[in-house]
């Protein structure tokens, strides 16, 4: 049989042993106490089997995410399919052609014509007889006196020869024999003639006359940012100021929406020539449309005094109250117009590399900002209405930041004194 001491009787049997005493010290068998011990021997075990069970924890989650990420991935896969399979091949192949659109930046039209694009073929070649013309040539050693009564440029006796809406010849005494078998003769009997004058700024057809409440149209004041209106869709053709204005020598005008808006809209270059009584098939405003290819658009915007005139007042819970509000509104709808761009770009990219057919969405075209997309593009003539130097300024701080041109500061009265930042447009 073994034997154990405890801890307890272990100073005795030493005490026993040191004195010669051979008293019988009593001995504790095996099963009447536990075994001690002062470590832990089962530690480490448990040490080792936590380890395993946080292992084998981490292993089931990763395999759960991991089964997971597949089965999303194969979800948006059906999802993606399902969903091209509802699009209109159709519309994106239709949207797949508006990529090269949007790619494309107008020119100036160089060189000749053969027929201007409003030509009618039943309008005749005319050859104006008698004229006094207005070559527009500045004749040398003109004085103040003559530049301010209109005699500082060279006037010739001279005829002009019409054919497809293009001024084909000036010349004097231009023979019949040289011209188409078929045309109509105006005799000017000496009168003065010039090319047509150009109105860059105008309201004429949607702010007409008489100014009535329920003919105003120049201005839409449901926001201070509407680059998404038309002047053309609230163009009145049958404007009496139209004719008048024709009567003084303009022929053709930028009829722009109002000055209320930071940004009022979309504008249009029309001609003055008002259905068939003016050689046209109709009256629309369409068809007095000066370019109907419309290689170039219009926008109008206005700083300053304007803006906040409409909208600075305390108690409206929308401004602008300020030039700074002005400013953020400018940049708000330039920054929003600056991410369709990209969007767009991002898919036409993606319909190169892919195919338009296998898009699954079609391409982003907003109308509240697609005008102004165009703009930052380059395929819109940004004109703006700006006074003062704080005006001008901003604006063409704007220019900058987001990278598109100016084609004109209307009114403009403190430019002369910054040459230097308009440059920098």
């Amino acid at each position: 049989m073994t034997y154990y001491l405890s801890p307890s009787t272990l100073p005795l049997l030493l005490q026993s042993i040191g004195s010669g005493n051979s008293k019988t010290i009593p001995i504790m068998e095996k099963d009447d106490l536990p075994r001690y011990s002062t470590s832990d021997e089962y530690a480490a075990l448990r040490q080792r089997r936590q380890w395993r069970k946080r292992i084998l924890r981490l292993a089931i989650l990763v395999a759960f995410g991991f089964a997971l990420f597949h089965w999303s991935s194969d979800r948006n896969k059906i999802k993606s399919t399902s969903e091209q399979g509802l699009l209109s091949k159709e519309r994106l192949v239709a949207d797949y052609a508006t990529c090269s659109k949007l790619r494309h930046k107008p020119q100036d039209p160089s060189g000749p014509r053969e027929a201007n694009a409003r030509w009618q073929q039943s309008q005749k070649p005319v050859l104006i007889r008698n004229a006094k013309v207005w070559t527009g040539e500045a004749v040398d050693s003109s004085s103040s006196q003559d530049a301010s009564a209109g005699e500082s440029y060279s006037w010739i006796h001279a005829d002009v020869y019409l054919e497809k809406g293009i001024i084909r010849r000036v010349e004097p005494g231009i023979s019949p024999s040289s011209l188409a078998a078929d045309y109509e003769t105006w005799d000017a009997k000496g009168r003065l003639l010039t090319a047509g004058i150009v109105d860059m700024h105008s309201h004429a057809g949607v702010d007409t006359l008489p100014e009535l409440v329920g003919s105003s149209d120049d201005n839409e004041l449901s926001s201070d940012t509407t680059p998404y209106m038309r002047s053309l869709d609230a163009f009145n053709p049958l404007d009496h100021q139209l004719e008048v204005i024709k009567s003084g020598g303009v022929t053709t005008s930028l009829i722009l929406p109002g000055s209320g808006n930071n940004i009022g809209g979309e504008a249009y270059v029309i001609k003055h020539a008002i259905g068939p009584s003016n050689g046209r098939p109709e009256i629309s405003a369409e068809d007095m449309l000066a370019d109907p290819d419309q290689n170039w658009r219009y926008m109008k915007c206005a700083c300053g005094e304007n803006a906040k005139r409409v909208y600075g007042e305390v108690g409206k819970d929308y401004g602008p109250f300020s030039r700074m509000g002005e400013a953020y509104y400018f940049r708000h709808a330039f920054e929003q117009a600056s991410h369709l761009v990209q969007a767009q770009d991002d898919w036409c990219n993606a319909a190169d590399r892919l195919g338009a057919e296998n898009m699954s969405g079609y391409l982003p075209s907003p109308l509240e900002w697609e005008t102004l997309a165009a703009a930052l593009r380059g395929q819109v003539m940004v004109n703006t209405h700006c006074y003062t130097i704080p005006d001008l300024e901003a604006f063409v701080r704007h220019t900058n930041e987001f990278n598109f041109s100016v084609r004109a500061f209307h009114h403009a009265h403190q430019t002369y004194l910054v040459p230097e930042i308009l440059k920098r447009a």
